[in-house]
């Protein structure tokens, strides 16, 4: 495997300056020098671009449009770096934080694991508490993600690289450019924005490309704005039919679907599986809205 030189960093931004300049703060306290950061502006205000030109000057900006959404931004971003010589990419979305050692940590890391997709830890930005350790998914009953927290999270342990059967979103994941060429780019126009990682992910893990999370390596995910569909207990009823139709909540049917009929184990039936994540999430969200209603709502 060749030596790895410039890691070239993918971040897409959809009229959020406050969180990419965020993102590239912390970017610019890694211990680690050689890296080059990609922001794909596909917004439709000229905020990040000016914010750009006058904070960050040496930042590649490309330009997108509004139509892309995280997949397609992702996917030109891509495309941009491997055109101009990238070995390896960093996906990194623009509410997270890595770590000044991360890039440095992964690096080495991705020395030893021949074109390995590598994770870094997700913690909490607020509250710095791991979001997870593994994942996996089971679409026979219905589950796109499955935490199956390990016990090394809980006991100090020698192991750094630790295998996992899914790796959750574009948060600060190491990728070789082989690897795209292996497997293509994410699937834009089945899963133009939510689960594209997730099938992207176990595409990678069907062409025995291990999947690999680095326990001594931390990216800080501020969450407040990822979905629709978080702190279900306060969403009114109309809200939460929102969230079923809505591209910009990762519980949206059109992209279940999708997934579910990607990779379904049982072809011809992947609607028996978005059945029973829909039901599941209809008993989670009236448990939680009764909760909030008797006993946390202000007032």
């Amino acid at each position: 495997m060749p030596d790895i030189d410039t890691v070239h960093v993918i971040i897409p931004d959809y009229d959020g300056w406050d969180q990419t300049k965020a993102c590239l703060q912390a970017l610019h306290h890694s211990t680690y020098e050689a890296w080059h950061a990609i922001v794909v502006d596909h917004g439709p205000s000229d905020v990040t671009a000016n914010g750009l030109r006058a904070t960050y000057p040496a930042v590649t900006r490309v330009s997108g449009g509004a139509e892309l959404w995280w997949t397609g931004a992702t996917n030109l971003g891509i495309r941009w770096a491997i055109g101009h010589g990238a070995t390896h990419v960093m996906l990194l979305n623009n509410d997270c934080y890595v770590a000044p050692d991360t890039i440095q940590r992964l690096v080495a890391h991705m020395q030893q694991a021949e074109d390995a997709i590598i994770a870094p830890m997700q913690n909490d930005h607020a509250t710095r508490q791991v979001l997870y350790d593994t994942a996996n998914a089971c679409f026979l009953l219905g589950f796109t993600t499955f935490i199956t927290p390990r016990a090394a999270m809980k006991q100090p342990s020698q192991e750094t690289l630790s295998p996992t059967k899914l790796i959750l979103g574009g948060r600060g994941v190491l990728i070789p450019a082989t690897v795209f060429e292996r497997i293509g780019l994410f699937d834009e126009e089945a899963l133009p924005h939510y689960y594209a990682d997730h099938d992207f992910y176990l595409r990678a893990r069907q062409q025995s490309v291990p999947l690999l999370t680095a326990l001594d390596t931390h990216v800080y995910v501020d969450n407040r704005k990822t979905t629709l569909a978080r702190r279900l207990g306060t969403l009114s009823f109309a809200k939460f039919r929102t969230t079923l139709s809505s591209r910009r909540s990762h519980r949206n049917l059109r992209d279940l679907n999708s997934l579910f009929k990607k990779h379904y184990p049982i072809k011809g039936l992947h609607h028996v599986g978005v059945a029973l994540n829909l039901m599941r999430y209809v008993v989670i969200y009236l448990c939680k809205r009764i909760s909030y209603l008797l006993f946390a709502r202000p007032g």
